[in-house]
């Protein structure tokens, strides 16, 4: 039975089959309206897209089979200098350096064959020149089918400059690396070497590229040492020890042990972490054997002086005993303690006694000097008054000085009145450059003795008209027992010890001594020494 509703949607279908004719066209008229949004949407699209390649700094390209330019954009002219029209069906070749063709095109049967493989290869530019690219490209396939291929290339001409720039300072330093006399490395977190310069691959006999990578400590450290190091390294790594600036210790260089010393610092990435250690090593196996041979020479040269001292030290005790006894009794004899002696025997005890003070002056500056080497005798360093030592002083070398009608004056600046020193050892001092100018002034000559004061310091000078000294021979006067040639051991009584003493009690005070000399016109010896009771 056919209802009405089935009877009303019967009509709809066959409505629908068969339109009116005012159906249709208002069913086209929409359908043009579609088309025409669709196409301007399409022209839309094309253009949005059309504008990007075209501003693009990089080059999209496209080739057929036979290697000839299908599509190229605007790009090409900041890169090459050819317009779109002038690369347009022409083969990729014609721009490309004829050295880098070869390897272009093997790149390019990869690429072909499936493999991404990006590429960089010089280029011909229009005006000639030369520039370079990086290419990166993919294969067209239509319906399983190669039709091509489409990519993109990158100017890296400014890259490239920069890397030539690199490339320029990288060998600068290597050449400032290998000119050094010393090993310079870098190793790593591991202990691989990274960098070595000339003079380490020298060493080692191998060559940098066969050093490179290789565990530094494997090729350097003693076996017997070795793991023990490569731990020590671990913790410098770890941050858990620190790093010392310098140290010295055994590499095995070629089967050889070798001292080197070595100067370290950490390096470090962007973000403070410890990548390595750069060091510097010198080799001073000859200087620590030098080093140890000095000690050694030094030991024994103490060992002998100080042998040399004591010897001289019992010999002088044991001599001045009896030295004495005879300057003592011969002193009695003189006098006819024990009955008159005639001019004959006098002569002779003078002899006697002259002779056994001049001995025992020098057993007593012997004991002294062999005190003063080995540091027995202390300065007494106090407060004295400086006219009444100057007093002591020409009391006591007036009456040489007239025996030979020398004129022997004193200069004392009226500001000094104290001294800070070491009384009895300054008086030394002073008697014996005095005593020594007397000695060696020709008869009827001047002395001058000046004491000044220049700050806290004292400056005595004796100034002679003597016989004079040459300045080659000034060094040797402050050697014990030294005088300037055998002519003067026998003109001049002497037993060479006098200026010796006196270097070593200015210098026991911080002071220094200084000698101006010539020929035949004189000397003058000046010695400083602080005074101010400051220590």
């Amino acid at each position: 039975m056919i209802t009405e509703n089935d009877k009303t949607v019967a009509e709809n279908e066959n409505k629908a089959r068969n339109p009116t004719r005012k159906e249709l066209k208002e069913r086209i008229a929409e359908l043009e309206k579609q088309l025409e949004v669709s196409q301007s949407r399409s022209e839309e699209i094309e253009e949005f897209y059309s504008d990007r390649l075209n501003n693009l700094n990089d080059v999209l390209f496209a080739v057929d089979t036979g290697g000839y330019f299908t599509y190229i954009n605007p790009a090409i002219k900041n890169i090459t200098g050819y317009d779109v029209e002038e690369v347009l069906g022409t083969h990729f070749t014609r721009h490309v350096h004829p050295d880098d063709i070869p390897g272009l095109l093997e790149d390019i049967e990869k690429t072909v064959s499936g493999e991404h493989k990006p590429y960089m290869f010089r280029i011909v530019k229009k005006d000639g020149t030369i520039s370079y690219v990086h290419t990166t490209s993919r294969p067209i396939i239509k319906n399983g089918e190669f039709k091509g291929i489409n990519g993109l290339m990158v100017d890296i001409a400014r890259l490239k400059h920069v890397e030539f720039k690199l490339k320029e300072e990288r060998d600068r330093a290597q050449k400032y690396l290998d000119i050094v006399g010393v090993i310079i490395l870098v190793t790593d977190r591991e202990g691989k070497i990274k960098l070595i310069n000339k003079k380490g691959c020298e060493l080692f006999g191998q060559k940098e590229q066969e050093l490179i990578s290789k565990n530094w400590f494997d090729i350097s450290s003693p076996e017997e040492s070795r793991e023990g190091t490569k731990s020590d390294y671990s913790k410098l790594m770890g941050g858990k020890v620190t790093l010392k600036p310098y140290f010295e210790g055994n590499i095995k260089i070629k089967d050889e042990s070798r001292i080197f010393g070595w100067h370290n610092i950490l390096l470090r990435d962007e973000n403070g972490e410890i990548t390595g250690v750069l060091s510097s090593g010198n080799d001073i196996t000859e200087m620590k054997t030098a080093e140890k041979a000095l000690v050694f020479a030094k030991l024994i040269t103490e060992n002998a002086n100080r042998t040399k001292r004591q010897f001289l030290s019992n010999v002088s005790h044991e001599l001045r005993t009896p030295l004495n006894l005879i300057i003592g009794y011969s002193d009695l004899l003189h006098e006819d303690y024990l009955g008159e002696t005639n001019d004959g025997q006098k002569q002779y005890l003078d002899v006697i006694k002259r002779s056994g003070n001049r001995l025992l002056l020098l057993i007593n500056s012997m004991i002294e000097l062999s005190a003063a080497g080995e540091g027995k005798i202390e300065l007494d360093r106090k407060n004295f008054s400086a006219p009444v030592i100057i007093e002591d002083i020409k009391n006591s070398t007036l009456p040489m000085a007239k025996k030979k009608h020398i004129e022997l004056s004193f200069e004392l600046e009226d500001d000094i009145r104290t001294i800070y020193a070491d009384k009895n050892k300054i008086k030394t001092v002073l008697y014996n450059l005095i005593n020594n100018a007397i000695k060696f002034t020709p008869d009827y000559g001047d002395i001058k003795v000046s004491i000044l004061k220049e700050g806290e310091v004292l400056k005595i000078s004796v100034k002679d008209t003597g016989i004079g000294i040459e300045k080659d021979d000034i060094n040797r006067l402050f050697q014990p027992f030294t005088q300037i040639d055998s002519e003067l051991n026998r003109r001049f009584e002497g037993v060479g010890l006098g200026l010796m003493i006196v270097k070593e009690f200015v210098e026991m005070h911080g002071g220094k001594i200084q000698i101006e000399s010539e020929i035949d016109k004189g000397s003058e010896f000046t010695f400083t020494i602080p005074i101010s009771n400051k220590e």
